[in-house]
């Protein structure tokens, strides 16, 4: 391993410019070039709301994510002081439909005294206003044009709810011991497995289509699989208490599969493919900060073996090198739609993200355990 070391005085400068950054994060210089896609906006991946911190998405949901975890690295407030006035700000707005995405910020919002009513109002829209796909799954559901419009992705079910609905739910019912949610988190969680997963490869498709029986165009999604990545471990930890042991043992091996597969197909320079099969297509540093994070947590906690840390040691390499001297992290892809063809995965906007930011955050974090 000592041939991945990373030296620790580089990360917390790093963490540090990549955190100020997020804090005034604004959008993109391009965003002119970007405002002239027309009607190939959505497909490529540009939506207004996206950028910066100053709305209620899942991109500053896992913006505040990041910095929750930066929290615990440093054992700092940054993320209560960062988090209070900023959902104070939004509240005072009005808040956009509830759909999936739109409950990523309660992930880390919800430990604060001040959002207690509003998760426990969100986690009973889970419960029983969120529309189901067959099988009962957590259908897609996302933000329409405006911000109080949806879309619903009627009977589709995505890898990214994993991270944006699952975990919250999970975390709810162990809060406040509620075997209910805890249950609905485990069904939510085996029936994406059940559906995305391929046992040919041990990577994630980006979605399943229930009336259509298919998983679109079977693309095996960068960052889709870097939400499953960093996400498992977190359950299996949070979770680890309520689960007997043969569905412990069941998800720890889906993990252990998935990293195998991921560590296999990453590319010389220590990132992942935007697709992960398709060397022509471009790295991307978000998932990639988000599976290095994920199998070095996963490392760490003994749910994968530790010689798994060296190659996630490079991709903390590569990292490192895709962010500017402000804090900046290039490299990222914008918002992603399950493409109708895999080469519509490479038409997707690159621009400065709250989430690029955040999992590079995550992942130099858990990089200061291999210091």
């Amino acid at each position: 391993m000592d041939n991945y070391r990373v030296n620790k005085d580089e990360i917390v400068e790093k963490l540090n410019q990549v955190t100020n950054k997020l804090l005034k994060l604004e959008r993109p210089d391009n965003e002119a070039e970007l405002q002239n896609l027309g009607e190939d906006a959505g497909r490529r991946g540009y939506f207004a709301r996206d950028f910066g911190m100053e709305e209620w998405d899942w991109p500053q949901g896992v913006g505040l994510y990041g910095l929750q975890k930066l929290e615990r690295y440093f054992r700092d407030d940054r993320h209560e002081s960062y988090a209070k006035p900023w959902m104070a700000r939004q509240l005072e707005k009005g808040l956009p439909s509830r759909n999936i995405n739109t409950t990523a910020p309660l992930l880390s919002l919800m430990e604060l005294e001040e959002a207690e009513a509003l998760s426990l109002k969100w986690i009973e829209w889970l419960m029983n206003g969120l529309p189901r796909t067959k099988e009962l799954g957590y259908q897609h559901v996302t933000t329409g044009a405006s911000k109080h419009e949806i879309t619903l992705h009627d009977n589709e079910i995505w890898i990214d709810t994993l991270f944006m609905a699952i975990l919250f739910t999970a975390k709810m019912g162990v809060k406040y011991d509620n075997a209910e949610w805890r249950q609905a988190s485990l069904h939510q969680l085996l029936l994406h497995i059940k559906y995305l997963y391929d046992k040919k490869t041990g990577l994630f498709f980006h979605g399943w289509h229930f009336a259509g029986r298919h998983n679109f165009s079977e693309a095996f999604w960068c960052r889709g699989n870097g939400w499953f990545a960093l996400g498992l471990p977190e359950y299996l930890e949070l979770m680890r208490p309520y689960l007997d042991s043969g569905v412990f043992t069941y998800l720890q091996q889906i993990l252990h599969a998935q990293a195998e597969a991921l560590l296999a197909c990453q590319s010389g320079d220590g990132l992942w493919h935007t697709l992960l099969d398709d060397p022509d297509s471009y790295t991307e540093t978000s998932g990639s900060a988000a599976i290095a994070a994920g199998i070095l947590q996963g490392a760490r906690r003994g749910l994968l073996p530790e010689s798994y840390a060296n190659q996630a040691l490079s991709a903390i390499r590569a990292v490192l090198g895709r962010i500017d001297g402000e804090g900046t992290v290039l490299g990222v892809s914008g918002g992603t739609p399950i493409g109708a063809a895999k080469e519509d995965y490479k038409q997707i906007i690159i621009a400065p993200m709250a989430y690029g930011q955040a999992m590079a955050i995550v992942a130099l974090g858990e990089a200061l355990h291999y210091c």
